[in-house]
């Protein structure tokens, strides 16, 4: 059994987790945690989607890529940890229209400072990717704005 539970992951991401109330408003669902990956649900709804089109917003996906990245860096670290982004460089391949929209973060390379990671995005139901995000976090020393267990509270 890995570091995260998915009862773990969801308070995270839930309002008194330690993302922001605009991680809260994008109601992620964690799927699958791992060591090998997190997977969080985008349920679609029209707080993430362009008006009259039903496209959801680039803007939401790279939030939630972010997020996933954060929750698979920490569950590879056995620890809730705080980490700032350094880049997140995000490639859409494709529209996801009136779709939940799942994002899968893998860490591919994780050292003592900094770690490296990349994100698959697929709507819901199919195996062909929406869009891909490469990442790179710097792991902060422990106490630096610290990352506390929501569920601990």
């Amino acid at each position: 059994m890995g570091f995260l539970t998915l009862e773990t992951a969801q308070a995270q991401l839930s309002p008194g987790g330690d993302f922001g109330p605009w991680i809260w408003d994008l109601k992620l669902l964690a799927e699958h945690c791992s060591d090998d990956c997190v997977r969080l649900r985008l349920p679609y709804g029209d707080h993430i989607a362009r008006p009259g089109g039903g496209v959801v917003m680039g803007q939401a996906m790279m939030a939630m890529g972010d997020t996933v990245m954060v929750l698979a860096i920490c569950e590879r670290l056995g620890r809730f940890a705080t980490l700032a982004t350094i880049s997140l460089t995000t490639n859409f391949l494709r529209a996801a229209v009136r779709q939940d929209v799942i994002a899968v973060g893998r860490v591919r390379k994780l050292g003592r400072t900094t770690a490296f990671g990349e994100v698959d995005f697929f709507v819901d139901g199919s195996d062909d990717p929406i869009a891909q995000a490469l990442s790179t976090f710097a792991v902060l020393p422990d106490g630096v704005g610290a990352f506390n267990r929501a569920d601990q509270r």
